[in-house]
């Protein structure tokens, strides 16, 4: 059994990788998953699509790499969604992901509590509406017949672990990620369950991202045409798989993530807060937790643009369109800044009703000055996100990858605007690869998680031009007056 098979259930896409021993990958698919949205902010998914994606997909997986072969499976998924199911385990409601918005009212609500410092410092997790926590107390008030029903409160990732085994578990990066989860105790937080309105009964059992279970329920065992026994290990959130993947590992390493989203994140051995609660700390396995922040606001702002400015252009050709243009600009864009809350925003504001806005603007400005600066806004807020990181004084070196990041010149602007150096990871799939890294992990292929550097490399490396950089700690001071 030298195979381990991978699973990430992302908001867009479920994907499963097969790796080997020594980290070659075998074998990849994917498929797209419906998101249900309105203008209320809403986001859903239904649990039953997300299980089956994933159910096809490993049985995909095992008719190719050969079930025989196969150490383990290891699953990754999004982090924050939440549903209720009955007292069989029937979803009561489609699944609010991440991108949910209509709890932003009682984040701001739970910001003003008393005891929201103490809540803060026991879960590392700032209120927001993506979090479960806030998401409880939404449908507390907006959907009581629902909460009064509901025998559990989950993520899609337990359901997919319900669906196989039969019964309800999540893993502690998971459960980190919830606002519920102490980070001191290893528990769920008892002052955070009441502000909720929930006790401990209504959440699943917390188990290590290494736990394994090999007997699954016979119908699933058909299902995935299993003819001999698998090790399933319950891997950890995208997030912390992500920052494994990525192989920023060491206190000197951050890793910018910038697809559509981003995020920026960091491993630490504490569970460090930050005092102004701009970013997050999660726990991902014993004496590992990972700090940093997500953005809204990645390549969906560029996408922004390009509709605007140049709608003849095909969606496919758009992110190439208006880097070009903004190579035609000057560091600082001339003068122009732009703040890129276009879709409210979580980290550093946690501020769902956020909003972007140009500033600056002179009759001097062209439609290359206006790409260059919406480009730097968007590197600016993740630059932003990494300057309230607990530990960034000591950082010196960033992976950065994600399509955003997939070209020379945002690569050398990253490494411009943080006066950092700068290693691009194209094509990374890190949250896949973070799974399959656990499974090593687990099954005792990899020692420790430092081994995991053995598989990285950077295709390419950028140092940061120093005149460059003296230009954008002026601009990046600016940006932060403006967006106050």
């Amino acid at each position: 059994m030298e195979i381990v098979v991978g699973i990430d259930a992302g908001t867009t896409h479920c994907k499963v990788v097969a790796v080997d021993k020594k980290g070659v990958l075998l074998f990849s698919a994917k498929r797209n998953c419906t998101s249900y949205t309105d203008e209320t902010g809403m986001h859903e998914q239904d649990p039953d699509e997300v299980f089956n994606l994933v159910a096809d997909l490993l049985t995909e997986a095992f008719s190719q790499v050969g079930a025989d072969n196969v150490a383990c499976v290891s699953f990754s998924t999004a982090m924050h969604s939440l549903f209720a199911v009955g007292n069989n385990g029937e979803p009561l409601m489609r699944a609010m992901t991440w991108a949910d918005t209509r709890a932003g009212h009682y984040a701001a609500f739970l910001k003003q509590l008393e005891n929201a410092a103490e809540i803060f410092a026991e879960t590392g997790v700032p209120a927001h509406a993506m979090t479960p926590y806030c998401k409880l107390v939404w449908l507390k008030h907006e959907r009581p017949d629902i909460f009064g029903s509901a025998a559990k409160f989950i993520s899609l990732k337990e359901y997919i672990l319900y669906k196989l085994f039969g019964h309800f578990i999540v893993d502690e990066a998971m459960a980190s990620a919830t606002g519920l989860f102490n980070l001191k105790t290893g528990k769920w937080s008892e002052v955070a369950m009441q502000v909720a309105g929930i006790t401990q009964d209504k959440l699943s059992h917390i188990v290590s991202i290494f736990y394994a279970q090999q007997t699954l329920l016979p119908a699933m065992g058909q299902r995935l045409r299993l003819t001999s026994e698998v090790v399933f290990i319950a891997g950890s959130g995208d997030g912390g798989s992500a920052q494994l993947g990525s192989g920023a590992l060491l206190p000197n390493e951050a890793c910018f993530t910038i697809g559509t989203s981003g995020a920026v994140r960091t491993f630490i051995h504490s569970p460090l807060t930050d005092a102004r609660q701009r970013v997050f700390t999660y726990l991902f396995t014993a004496n590992w937790y990972f700090t940093g922040g997500a953005t809204n606001n990645g390549g969906v702002v560029i996408q922004w643009f390009a509709r605007l400015f140049l709608p003849t252009t095909p969606v496919d050709e758009s992110f190439d369109a208006i880097i070009a243009l903004a190579q035609n600009s000057e560091p600082g864009a001339k003068g122009l800044f732009f703040v890129p809350y276009l879709n409210g925003e979580r980290a550093p504001v946690w501020d769902a009703a956020a909003t972007g806005q140009f500033a600056g603007i002179r009759s001097l400005h062209g439609i290359c000055d206006f790409a260059r600066a919406v480009v730097e806004g968007v590197l600016l807020n993740m630059f932003d996100i990494f300057q309230s990181l607990p530990n960034c004084g000591v950082v010196d070196a960033i992976y950065a990858n994600g399509g955003f990041l997939n070209n020379a010149f945002t690569a050398q602007l990253l490494a411009d605007v943080t006066g950092r150096r700068v290693l691009l990871q194209r094509d990374t799939d890190s949250s896949a690869m973070g799974a399959v890294y656990e499974g090593m992990l687990a099954v005792g292929w990899l020692k420790d998680i430092l081994d995991v550097k053995q598989f990285i490399a950077a295709d390419e490396e950028f140092m940061p031009d120093a005149a460059n950089h003296a230009v954008y700690k002026a601009v990046f001071e600016r940006y932060v007056a403006l967006k106050k």
